[in-house]
């Protein structure tokens, strides 16, 4: 991985765990429901065939900010994992009491910035440049600071909520995707023979 691959590994580490932490700390019912809803699953891969709450522009829109955010380059960023279903599909489903909010403020988004670029007919439709050059220009706005919460959770959640497509963010920053792992894992159960399931361990004992 290059310097520009490690630091954005780094960057999604970083923003992971300090979100996760403030995120966990507010939304616990959510987190709750959320892993009810995921085991109700029953494939990882979404329906990335079509919207449920965005219009196509605002998805437009949507996808291109995350991809400043993360974008693509010698590793697969936003774009590529799907980070736009993702926020779709929870302001449609897991949090859809949120949903309005969202869409008020990507509108005010969207208007705003077709004042500071006139004759442009969106967001996603500005130069690469130029896109950094207005959320540099935005980035301390509460709307800003919610697409970076997204975006990161985007790329980090179950792919079932739409983002993280083929698992493409658990891979950007090292995470291995394996259910169980086998004994011994360390020094501390170096002898540790493997895990008895309780029924037949009570069978043993009796």
């Amino acid at each position: 991985m290059n310097a520009s691959g490690t630091s954005r590994r780094r960057f999604l580490q970083a923003s992971g765990g300090t979100l996760g932490v403030a995120w966990l700390a507010a939304s616990w019912p959510k987190v709750v429901a959320a892993a009810e809803h995921a085991h109700q699953m029953v494939s990882d891969t979404a329906d990335r065939s079509k919207f449920l709450l965005l219009t196509p522009a605002q998805a437009r829109d949507v996808d291109a900010i995350a991809s400043q955010i993360v974008p693509s380059g010698a590793t697969p960023g936003a774009h590529e994992a799907g980070v736009v279903y993702f926020i779709d599909h929870v302001h449609a489903g897991l949090w859809k009491e949120n949903g309005q909010e969202f869409v008020a403020g990507l509108t005010d988004f969207q208007a705003k910035c077709a004042r500071h670029h006139p004759g442009v007919a969106q967001f996603a439709d500005l130069s690469f440049d130029d896109q950094t050059a207005y959320l540099r220009h935005i980035e301390h706005t509460p709307f800003f600071g919610g697409m970076k919460f997204l975006t990161v959770l985007g790329l980090l959640a179950l792919p079932s909520y739409g983002g993280n497509a083929d698992k493409l963010g658990w891979k950007l920053v090292g995470f291995v995707d394996q259910h169980a792992w086998q004994p011994p894992f360390g020094h501390y159960d170096a002898e540790y023979a493997g895990f008895v399931p309780y029924a037949k361990a009570a069978e043993q004992q009796s």
